[in-house]
């Protein structure tokens, strides 16, 4: 069986990111804030504009309601291959 390393991640690492940024810009570095949370500005209004025509070409749907097929044969194909569980994907 394979384990996931996701535990191994220090917590919180975004916090010494940030630091990192705050003293550089106290030193006179320009830097562009990128981290996760609420921006305190919009989003650049050409982004917004593409976005909004996006939405507006096609129809947005939904996928199947049990998921897409491709993506349940993959997901068993990976927990057989990590884990050696043999998953139905219909199911």
């Amino acid at each position: 069986m394979r384990l996931s390393s996701r535990g191994e991640v220090d917590p919180f690492i975004v916090m010494d990111v940030m630091e990192a940024a705050r003293k550089a810009e106290a030193a006179g570095r320009h830097i562009i804030h990128m981290e996760v949370g609420q921006p305190s500005t919009p989003a650049p209004r050409l982004a917004r504009d593409r976005l909004a025509a996006a939405m507006e070409g096609e129809a947005l749907g939904y996928t199947v309601a049990l998921g897409l097929p491709e993506l349940r044969e993959g997901i068993a194909a990976l927990y057989r291959r990590w884990y050696g569980v043999d998953l139905d994907p219909a199911r």
